[in-house]
């Protein structure tokens, strides 16, 4: 009885939040949005980072809701522990 209690009141805590594809855009758009603050003064991939930016808006655009803008704050916050080479591979993909 105490699983199925957990596992019903975990389902409804995920539940009551965004939704799955709000944090999918909202930690992308986070990763984006930092990789261009942090690749912007980096030689070689200015124009790569406006690229990031600019995708990063493009995502913000299509998701606007109260639910993705506190996801998107929260993968922020983790995104900045997003080390340099990575940052130049989201760039190189994009």
């Amino acid at each position: 009885m105490k699983q199925f209690l957990m596992v019903m009141l975990s389902l409804l805590a995920f539940s009551c939040g965004a939704s799955f594809d709000e944090k999918v855009a909202a930690s992308f758009a986070a990763k984006y949005e930092v990789c261009a603050l942090k690749l912007k003064d980096t030689q070689g991939y200015k124009l790569k980072a406006l690229g990031l930016k600019i995708k990063a808006d493009e995502i913000g655009r299509d998701k606007v809701s109260a639910d993705y803008v506190k996801a998107f704050i929260k993968e922020k916050n983790k995104a900045w522990l997003l080390p340099l080479h990575k940052c130049k591979k989201f760039a190189d993909r994009l």
